[in-house]
């Protein structure tokens, strides 16, 4: 398991740090106000995706080594396009701002994106996650080169260099995710609809128990984006992505060790053993994090100026406005990944509607008022409230007291030594296969 979760942190790291590339790219070549519009474009995505994964997205990590595969990837892939093509249709009737070309273009995307997801998802499901996290890296480094080539290449500096960019992302990860499946879809195989129902039945279930949760944490992480496109202007928007972009990706230990947590319990009947890791995962994940949130909150503010833009001066103190949240919803993520590993999705649920109560209050009276800085308070404000739910549920489900939830330095010398011990590991292996 250590093994899988370093792996998946190096390519999450990675795909972070090409992110982050990404970001300062779009952000030197467009401004604030072409990157606020990117941010938007690719939110209205991940809002989509939110109900195409009803049927397609990480319940398949959960149902997986409980159904043929030929039953699963059928209907998760009808589901991807039929809700694609609706959303194509209905988005002009929610978001008038959004041109015909660009509404088409995010609800093709969307059906790329969700088939992708359903190919990883099953990689994930059957323990295969070194080969679900490179398809995942393919779409940052196609975005990336494929920015470079329209922006520097062609000189072209509007949103359809980030459309082209993200067909080749979306639909090249879904090919290769194919290619790392290919012995399943040669063996593929129609069933009768009898046959297909009680997948139906499970997909649905335990798909939109996750996927409630979803939508609603979509908005509590989010609803400030539009938000501040309406109460102040797209400019705003694009300095405050980057702003949460950089504080989210302190995530990446958490959503690392919490996607190989996830697949382990999934595949685990074990439930003291499930309570008990996912204890010492989360003492370990907010270690990590708020050593990567401290080194995070000292970078000066020529540092992003320089890297991203003269206009982007304001996110060192949008950082520090987000660490208590970034830190505490680094712990939701374990634990939230616990409930859906023994397929308790809507606990999940439960805690994003605590958050969301303070994203609306917070939201439609901080962000008219203080922009910016409203909208990274109301941020804070919901992925702490996340946290603590969470936190309390485990809690009380465990029988935990605070010695248990206490780092001792016995922990940190266990962390050490297994960290130490795998990594001598790895380079004695590294020096037998070299000579």
């Amino acid at each position: 398991m250590f093994k899988k979760i370093i792996n998946t942190f190096g390519t999450k790291f990675l795909g972070a740090v090409l992110n982050f590339a990404i970001a300062a790219v779009i952000s030197q070549a467009v401004g604030d106000v072409g990157k606020g519009e990117q941010a938007l474009m690719l939110t209205t995505i991940t809002f989509i995706l939110i109900f195409s994964e009803i049927v397609s997205g990480s319940s398949i990590v959960y149902l997986a080594p409980k159904h043929d595969f030929s039953k699963l990837v059928l209907p998760s892939y009808l589901w991807s396009i039929l809700v694609g093509l609706v959303s194509a249709a209905v988005i002009p009737l929610f978001y008038h701002d959004m041109s015909a070309f660009i509404v088409l273009n995010v609800g093709v995307l969307s059906i790329f994106a969700s088939l992708s997801g359903v190919n990883t998802s099953i990689l994930i499901g059957r323990e295969r996650v070194p080969a679900a996290n490179y398809v995942n890296l393919w779409q940052p480094v196609a975005i990336l080169i494929t920015l470079c080539i329209c922006y520097f290449c062609f000189d072209m500096l509007n949103i359809t260099a980030y459309i082209i960019a993200l067909y080749v992302a979306y639909g090249g990860s879904w090919l290769l995710g194919g290619i790392l499946l290919h012995k399943d879809f040669k063996n593929f195989r129609f069933f009768s609809f009898s046959e297909y129902k009680n997948v139906l039945k499970d997909l649905f279930k335990y798909g939109f128990l996750n996927q409630t949760g979803h939508f609603v944490q979509f908005f509590n992480l989010r609803l400030s984006y539009y938000l501040l496109n309406t109460y102040v202007d797209v400019g705003s928007t694009g300095v405050f992505s980057n702003a949460v972009s950089l504080a989210e990706a302190v995530w990446i230990i958490s959503r690392s060790i919490a996607l190989v947590q996830y697949a382990r319990i999934a595949n685990s009947g074990d439930g003291d053993y499930a309570r008990k890791l996912t204890l010492d995962l989360a003492k370990i994940c907010f270690l990590l994090s708020l050593v990567a949130m401290v080194l995070l909150a000292c970078f000066p503010v020529a540092f992003f100026t320089w890297f991203f833009g003269p206009e982007f001066g304001a996110i060192p103190s949008i950082i520090r406005i987000l660490v208590p949240g970034t830190l505490l919803y680094s712990i939701f993520l374990i634990i939230g990944h616990y409930y859906s590993g023994i397929g308790k999705y809507q606990m999940n649920t439960f805690a994003a509607i605590c958050g969301l109560l303070f994203t609306f209050v917070c939201g439609y009276t901080l962000i008219p008022t203080y922009g910016i800085y409203g909208a990274s308070i109301t941020t804070t404000c919901a992925y702490a409230s996340n946290a603590v739910f969470m936190a309390v549920f485990f809690w009380k489900r465990c029988h935990l007291t605070l010695r248990d939830c206490a780092i001792s330095f016995r922990d940190c010398k266990n962390y050490y030594l297994i960290s130490k011990e795998y990594l001598q590991k790895r380079f004695s292996n590294n020096l037998k296969t070299n000579q």
